[in-house]
């Protein structure tokens, strides 16, 4: 360029020295007539020189340099991320902008090029791709199905796990209907539980799913809604785990109950028979009294086996071993506690037992030996300061006076010493002259089965006319 020019650009284009951003002109032929104050300053003097691109990484180069030149060739506007070598920074990103200039008296045209540093924001983004990179190879390795829903119900993102489950190629882009991906037996519970989650609350429900040529797979759905700064749901994260070994364990477990439940009772069959054929006296009364126990045992075992050795409900265990009262139980048998309350296994039996002795003695010498004597039967969960306790009352009245007897047999141990076992229990059992009281009580922890009796939710109070003892 000769010094007449250099002289007319330095002077036309002077005022791009007050841009803050790299800024040079050049024209179609390559040559550039001017660098502003901050491009001079960047890096070495060959940077200020049509050489400039030589300190832009290869890579980089590689990529805008075609398009950038299809793009002056067309007169139009170009703009690329690269990295400009620094001789002390290292690497740095700029934002290259290229856009033409209204031609000047000589009828040429000039562009203009700039170079903006995003060296810090680039890196941010990079930080947050390569995250979410992360991220996504994280849930995709998980065996577990992850999907984003949003409020209106349609899929905003799904790892592989959930993609291969429902049949979805891994690029279509989802948008769709989540639920009618799903067998249409589960529509209706999942209806219910993406109506839940949208409200602001955690919501579970049971699904199945049947790829072509494949056995069905069980699968548990937990949705969890995801709430901005405002408390409002912006989507449901919805995380389906597989449960069909667990299905297929369960279905396992019931056969054997089950068949555990028959081959006990079929043992205690045998039992009353070798009682029966060994006794002198088959028609013994003891003989009676016995087989009777060995029936409330076998009660109390198939109520435990078909809640699959989980514990009872105080109400079922109560009917079971009060069923030999007949048809009276309901005028005569008084309860009155808080229902639902499961009972632990161990402890079930030992209050089975003692349940059953109290209803045969109150049969032939209590308060259901005459016609008008009652029995009621309270239970509560008592707030102590040194932890809840269980307590169970037997009261029973309105029959004839009672006296203890001259000596206690194996009954009275069933009843009395047999719930004692259970660690901190204290039981009374009084020969009251208005009838038989018994009481037992323990700590909550070690009778009641809280996590099933929570799991089953709150149940209504039980009560049959009785007037509360507790």
């Amino acid at each position: 360029m000769s010094k007449e020019k250099k002289a007319f650009s330095e002077d036309r284009y002077s005022s791009l020295d007050l841009v803050p951003d790299m800024v040079c002109v050049c024209g179609d032929d390559g040559r550039h007539e001017y660098f502003n104050r901050v491009w001079r300053e960047y890096g070495t003097a060959d940077f200020a020189s049509s050489r400039w691109m030589e300190w832009v990484l290869p890579a980089d180069q590689r990529q805008f340099d075609p398009a950038m030149r299809e793009a002056m060739l067309a007169g139009g506007t170009f703009e690329a991320d690269l990295r400009i070598l620094h001789p002390v920074d290292g690497a740095r990103w700029f934002l290259l902008r290229v856009c033409p200039l209204p031609e000047g008296l000589d009828g040429g045209r000039r562009w203009l090029l700039s170079l903006t540093d995003i060296h810090a924001r680039k890196r941010r983004e990079l930080a947050l791709l390569r995250d979410s990179r992360l991220q996504r190879e994280m849930l995709d390795i998980s065996v577990d199905c992850i999907k984003l829903v949003r409020p209106d119900g349609t899929l905003a993102r799904m790892n592989r796990a959930g993609c291969v489950a429902l049949n979805v190629g891994e690029d279509s882009g989802f948008g769709m209907d989540w639920l009618h991906l799903l067998p249409r037996e589960a529509h209706q519970a999942g209806r219910q539980a993406l109506l839940k989650a949208k409200q602001g609350e955690n919501a579970r429900f049971l699904g199945i799913s049947q790829l072509p040529g494949q056995d069905p797979r069980h699968w548990d759905n937990m949705l969890t809604p995801l709430k901005n700064a405002d408390e409002d749901v912006e989507a449901i994260l919805c995380v389906s785990r597989d449960v069909t070994v667990q299905r297929a364990s369960e279905r396992r477990i019931a056969l054997l109950l089950h068949e555990l439940a028959h081959r006990s009772k079929n043992m205690l069959a045998v039992v009353q028979a070798l009682i029966r054929r060994t006794v002198p006296d088959p028609q013994a009364p003891f003989v009676a009294i016995l087989g009777q126990r060995i029936a409330a045992i076998a009660r109390n075992q198939e109520l435990l086996i078909n809640g699959q050795w989980s514990g009872i409900t105080i109400e079922k265990l109560l009917a079971s071993q009060t069923a030999v009262i007949g048809d009276v139980n309901q005028k005569r048998l008084l309860l009155h506690g808080v229902g639902g309350l499961r009972l632990l296994p161990e402890t079930a039996e030992r209050l089975g037992l003692a349940i059953f002795e109290l209803t045969t003695n109150a049969i032939k010498y209590g308060a259901l030996s005459n016609d008008t004597g009652t029995v009621a039967i309270d239970w509560a969960v008592l707030e102590r300061n040194d932890g809840d306790r269980f307590r169970l009352v037997w009261q029973e009245s309105g029959g004839p006076r009672v006296k203890a007897p001259v000596r206690q047999g194996f009954g009275t141990a069933v009843i009395e010493r047999n719930p004692r076992a259970v660690i901190g229990a204290a039981v009374t059992y009084r020969y009251e002259p208005e009838g038989v009281s018994w009481a037992f009580e323990a700590p909550k922890s070690r009778v009641l089965d809280e996590k099933a009796s929570a799991a089953a939710g709150p149940a209504a109070a039980v009560e049959t006319g009785a007037t509360p003892l507790l």
